[in-house]
């Protein structure tokens, strides 16, 4: 008889991990805009992000040959977001938010990975395409902020707020790229740069496209596996 042993691994690498990658990904996303003025929300933010670089770490033991590039890059990503905590700086920020955006594009790879593979359409599969839309926010959001920092006067803010202060930039750019995948288009922040304004288009493009194609493919697969059932 053999012994069964469970890894923790194992729970990550399966469809349930989707889920919990989700409750991370809305905490960060609820906190960092509701709570991120005060010092205990930039905290909390944080953390509900570290949980889901960590997260990602663990979703990837699957794939071997992604394994120590993930890890390099959750560990960089992690050890920077914490420094920015402590130390605050543009060109810190800059550092964080290019290594974050490189990493999270290799998370958002893996999960598209699982949830369009091949099988059931399963509750914690669509989870995961939820994931996929929010990654896809925040990975936009660091690319703002990668240019507001970078570029001068790249993205008019609101009055008041200045890209020398990473937390709040952070903070509107995250909202700023939510509006923009939803393509609701408030305008009290816009991208004035070329480059910006590249970024932007490809958001909205890939807010209205996303949805149809995850809609499209959930349908399909449902009337395959129909099909398939004796």
């Amino acid at each position: 008889m053999k012994r069964f042993r469970l890894h923790p691994w194992h729970f990550w690498a399966d469809e349930t991990g989707l889920t919990c990658l989700l409750i991370f990904s809305l905490g960060y996303f609820i906190v960092l805009n509701s709570l991120g003025e005060f010092w205990f929300g930039r905290l909390a933010a944080r953390l509900f992000f570290s949980l889901v670089i960590v997260a990602g770490v663990l979703t990837t033991f699957k794939q071997r040959w992604l394994s120590f590039l993930v890890i390099v890059l959750a560990t960089a990503s992690l050890a920077l977001n914490w420094a920015e905590e402590f130390r605050p700086a543009a060109c810190l920020a800059v550092l964080t938010n290019s290594i974050t955006l490189i990493y999270l594009g290799l998370l958002l790879a893996v999960v598209i990975a699982q949830v369009f593979r091949d099988g059931p359409v399963t509750a914690h599969r669509i989870r995961g395409a939820i994931v996929i839309y929010l990654l896809l926010g925040v990975m936009w959001a660091f690319a703002y902020q990668v240019v507001a920092l970078s570029i001068p006067q790249a993205i008019r803010l609101p009055e008041g707020l200045t890209a020398g202060d990473p937390d709040a930039l952070r903070r509107e750019l995250t909202y700023f790229s939510v509006v923009t995948l939803t393509t609701t288009g408030y305008g009290d922040i816009t991208a004035v740069h070329p480059v910006a304004r590249t970024l932007v288009m490809l958001e909205a493009l890939v807010g209205q496209l996303y949805p149809a194609i995850v809609l499209a493919w959930l349908v399909s697969l449902a009337i395959m596996h129909q099909k398939a059932k004796p």
